[in-house]
């Protein structure tokens, strides 16, 4: 008597058809995953850069400018000595100033000189997804662009 093992024709089928199913369904749901977590990234190493200039002109107790540049953002103490250097990696990110200023000094006390409404765009493949709104006092904050815009 012969004991045959393996898998039918018929079970491979059913197999690979319920595996392209799945697949259709997960792949475009991971695409959105990779994307708010790209934007999630940027938006969070921005707020950090600008809470680090912010306490780093409490700490030596001079002015620490934020300028936000092509490619990333540069943080710098009054002597010109670059503290911070940053370039953003993803190709598909893109950041835009909404600052009178086109940049943010903070002083010896961590207050900025700002206007109502100062912010700094992050947008994916063009469409804006996140902002990063200063408050008057120069604080920093990040705000979905479905909550609005920054106040």
């Amino acid at each position: 008597m012969r004991i045959y093992q393996g898998y039918t024709l018929l079970e491979l089928m059913v197999t690979v058809a319920i595996a392209g199913i799945l697949m259709t369904i997960v792949v475009p749901g991971f695409m959105g995953l990779s994307e708010r977590n790209t934007i999630a990234t940027t938006s969070n190493e921005l707020l950090g850069a600008l809470h680090y200039a912010r306490s780093e002109a409490v700490r030596i107790e001079d002015d620490v400018t934020f300028t936000l540049e092509a490619d990333g953002w540069t943080v710098t103490t009054a002597g010109g000595e670059d503290i911070v250097e940053q370039t953003v990696d993803h190709e598909s990110i893109t950041l835009a100033e909404n600052i009178i200023a086109n940049e943010v000094t903070y002083n010896s006390r961590g207050r900025a000189d700002i206007t109502l409404g100062d912010h700094v765009e992050v947008s994916f493949n063009g469409a804006i997804r996140s902002r990063i709104c200063l408050s008057l006092t120069g604080r920093p904050y990040i705000k979905k662009v479905d909550e609005g815009n920054c106040p």
